[in-house]
């Protein structure tokens, strides 16, 4: 059994998470037989540091091996999640990895649904690795070449990335009529080093290309020069599972040329621990194709029957099947992005609206009532803040961050909740709105405690009892009301008013009335406690901590507090009533 302390050098040493070996080693490492004892924080964060660089792509890949069973992917995503949230990373690239397993799962039609999912979480540009499989997965060839262009290409810093876009972007320039882009692409990724676990899958991509253009001719002399139809090496089955699909379709036009008889002149001799296929150069195309088309089928079944679907399946004989001239007509649109009209982005006033009304219907049924509504609601509202651009509709803009935020939270977007929180705080503060950006960083709070960022959390509230700091002795009830209706959550609201009311209070002796706004504060908080399903906890004695040394002081004339919990009007009045 390895320990934690071996556990880091082990990972950074491990090779390329795409190949076979390496995938083998990191599931031992950390699925089938992992250190017994809890790590602590510096384990953790020593062994987080070199899995982050990799988790992303092993979680996807791990999925390609179809020997692997579903428990085992979810295991080895929970741990790595695990391992990130220790180190209070972001677990957003796993969310993207479930996306493209949802690929080699026969999960076509939770793949949007995943992809949409986390779009909405992320805070930065979409993954490209999982909006390409999902939008090839769907045949969506708008979205493919969209998301290809939109990635720079990086042949030496980021060879895999290059390859797989141009591979992935062949056949949809072909589907658009861009047969000068598609040869380019081709021609790129003949002069690109691919790495050797990636060979096998792009070159099932350049077969597919090629014998669906009428290039059959081509796609032969690209078999018999491939060196990796001779040997598997350290592909996946997935990865031979697509060289399959690619050869099959040359194969097949071949044979419809009349070259069917002709000896095949290249050698494919896989042996995997999913079967085995032999191929001699000295056997004719027609019976290469057949061997070539069973070891696809005998594949896809060995993915299904782990899937417990026939996705895979129904996969692989729809590429086998596909014919140039209905390339066009089998993209079914872009399904990667929601597309609102400009009218629909402009009017943040009635996106505002929509919000409030499904956090309503959330508060009162559940999100599950309204889930598909609050997701497109969201996604549109993500698009239409990222476009504005009217300062003039800034006070509307900023309610419409803080209640998109509370919906991100419903949704259980924590992460971009928290960035987006943060982000809203520092625009409320350029513009002096103070009690908005105690509770945009309340907000924030609430989104680091649910992601258990406790530094996080603390410097959030750290941030508001700053805030409050500056906050005298005037307007306590109205700033309290704006607090709480833009916080929207009881608990999370009385915790930000019990600190509230603790600073107020710091300066009572100096200056009397600070302690009614301290009460003020300290009531409106108590109100909120009793709106609570769970209290938060400790925040019912501090308010009696506050309570308790604001006594003291009592309320004087005009407002003011004098000693003794008692007031009396001026000298010149000569009345001594009592004020409570």
């Amino acid at each position: 059994m390895t320990s934690w302390g071996e556990l880091p050098a082990l990972i950074a040493e491990a090779g390329d998470p795409r190949g076979r070996d390496a995938q083998a080693l990191l599931s031992r490492l950390l699925v089938e037989d992992p250190p017994d004892a809890e790590p602590t924080a510096d384990q953790a964060r020593a062994v987080a540091e070199p899995l982050m660089a990799v988790d992303r792509v092993w979680v996807a890949a791990l999925g390609e091996d179809p020997d692997r069973s579903r428990e085992d992917l979810e295991r080895a995503a929970a741990v790595c999640e695990a391992l990130r949230s220790a180190v209070s990373a972001s677990t957003l690239p796993l969310r993207y990895a479930r996306v493209e397993l949802c690929a080699v799962l026969g999960r076509r039609a939770e793949a949007i649904e995943q992809l949409r999912t986390a779009r909405l979480f992320s805070f930065g540009e979409p993954d490209a690795a999982a909006t390409l499989t999902t939008a090839r997965l769907h045949d969506d060839y708008s979205g493919v070449i969209r998301t290809t262009t939109a990635v720079p290409t990086r042949p030496d810093a980021d060879p895999a990335g290059t390859a797989l876009a141009l591979a992935a972007g062949l056949l949809p320039h072909l589907a658009r009529g861009g047969r000068v882009e598609a040869e380019d692409a081709l021609m790129s990724l003949m002069l690109l080093e691919v790495p050797p676990s990636l060979r096998l899958r792009v070159l099932g991509d350049e077969l597919e290309y090629l014998g669906l253009s009428g290039q059959w001719e081509r796609g032969l002399a690209l078999m018999r020069h491939s060196s990796g139809l001779a040997d598997a090496g350290p592909a996946t089955a997935w990865a031979l599972l697509n060289a399959a699909v690619g050869a099959s379709l040359v194969l097949r036009e071949a044979n419809r040329a009349g070259y069917g008889s002709n000896a095949l002149g290249s050698t494919i001799g896989w042996r995997t621990p999913w079967g085995d296929l032999k191929v001699t150069g000295w056997d004719p195309v027609v019976r290469a194709y057949d061997a070539v088309t069973a070891f696809v089928r005998a594949l896809a079944v060995r993915f299904d029957t782990r899937n417990g679907n026939n996705g895979v399946s129904f996969w692989a004989e729809s590429r086998m099947a596909a014919e140039s001239r209905s390339l066009a007509s089998r993209s079914y649109g872009t399904v990667t992005g929601v597309v609102a009209d400009r009218a629909t982005l402009g009017n943040q006033g009635r996106l505002l609206a929509q919000v409030r009304e499904l956090l309503v219907l959330a508060n009162g049924y559940g999100l599950d009532s309204v889930h598909e509504r609050a997701l497109v609601t969201a996604e549109t509202v993500s698009q239409s803040l990222a476009a504005v651009t009217d300062d003039s509709q800034l006070e509307t803009v900023v309610d419409l961050r803080i209640a998109f935020c509370r919906l991100l939270l419903a949704l259980g977007a924590d992460e971009r909740a928290q960035k987006e929180a943060l982000d809203t705080t520092e625009l409320c503060l350029s513009q002096g709105w103070s009690e908005l950006a105690v509770a945009s960083l309340t907000v924030a709070a609430r989104a680091a405690a649910r992601r258990r960022d406790a530094r996080a959390e603390g410097d959030a509230w750290e941030r508001v009892r700053r805030e409050a700091g500056d906050w005298g002795a005037s307007r306590a009830g109205e700033r309290a009301g704006v607090v709480v209706e833009a916080i929207g959550d009881p608990a999370s609201a009385a915790q930000a008013l019990a600190i509230i009311a603790e600073e107020v209070a710091r300066g009572v002796e100096e200056d009397h009335g600070r302690a009614s706004a301290a009460r003020e504060f300290c009531k409106r908080s108590r109100a909120q406690l009793e709106r609570c399903r769970t209290a938060p906890r400790g925040v019912a004695e501090r308010l009696t901590a506050v309570e308790a040394a604001v006594a003291p002081f009592g309320r004087g004339y005009g407002g003011r507090r004098s000693r003794g919990g008692a007031a009396h009007r001026s000298d010149e009045d000569g009345a001594g009533a009592r004020v409570s």
